[in-house]
């Protein structure tokens, strides 16, 4: 059951349809992230589940949702408008381009507009020529109120976060975003080995689906896996290494 300290990294897990969530367990988490993988790396949910996710919630957790595999810039606006509207906590939307101009292009008509939500943007760490993109244009995220970046895998094979970057490289990256006053997230086929390391770069949220899955295809949520990996993260021992390595 959730027992953190303040600032300390949230947890965020990653349900693929309404059946996969029970209310008992909101208790082990922290942000109930919609993501449907059958859809795309980080396909939508249909709206009318959301709100119901939403609804259910009752500010139990915070609620995040992706947008689709939509990396067009026309079609990324049309569905972050779209969704700001269903009352989110988080809306998470990926890029996948080798163009800068067209990132600016991008995040810049983001800029001119007024979002209530809080805007998430995944950077796949797998696709590096996006990622060295987004690394070497951090300002303008922050100039055009994308304060939220989260690191995943786009390919979900046997890689995951650690093994494309080390975390002296992670790190660097984070350390270069907090500059810019941008915060960072951890995510990509993690597991609870994963925990202790990640915390102690301290990322604002550290994401899990394949870690509470019963199966190599990520289909199959195991609520015990959830209550250990729970338990793993919020843990009296995670912290007091967290505070020794702080």
């Amino acid at each position: 059951m959730k027992t953190k300290k303040e600032n300390s990294p949230q947890l965020l897990i990653s349900f693929r349809d309404i059946k996969e969530i029970s209310d008992k367990n909101f208790k082990y988490f922290d942000i109930c992230d919609l993501k449907d993988p059958e859809k795309g790396s980080i396909g939508a949910w249909e709206e009318k589940n959301i709100l119901e996710v939403i609804k259910r919630s009752k500010q139990r957790v915070k609620v995040s949702a992706t947008i689709g595999d939509i990396f067009s810039v026309e079609g990324i606006i049309k569905k972050l408008k779209q969704f700001d509207y269903l009352g989110l906590d988080y809306i998470k939307f990926g890029i996948n381009t080798k163009n800068v101009l067209e990132l600016k292009d991008l995040i810049n008509r983001i800029g001119k507009l007024t979002f209530r939500t809080n805007l998430v943007l995944v950077v796949f760490v797998d696709k590096k020529s996006t990622f060295k993109i987004v690394e070497e244009n951090l300002e303008i995220f922050y100039q055009n109120n994308i304060r939220f970046l989260i690191l995943d895998t786009y390919k979900k094979n046997n890689q995951n976060l650690t093994s494309i970057y080390n975390l002296f490289k992670i790190k660097d990256f984070m350390n270069k975003c907090s500059v810019k006053k941008i915060n960072v997230g951890l995510a990509g086929r993690l597991q609870p080995n994963h925990i202790t390391k990640l915390k102690l770069l301290n990322p604002y949220v550290i994401g899990f689906r394949s870690a509470i899955c019963s199966d190599q295809n990520r289909k199959f949520l195991s609520e015990k896996k959830l209550i250990f990996l729970s338990n793993q993260f919020f843990s009296n021992k995670s912290n007091a290494i967290e505070s020794a390595g702080a």
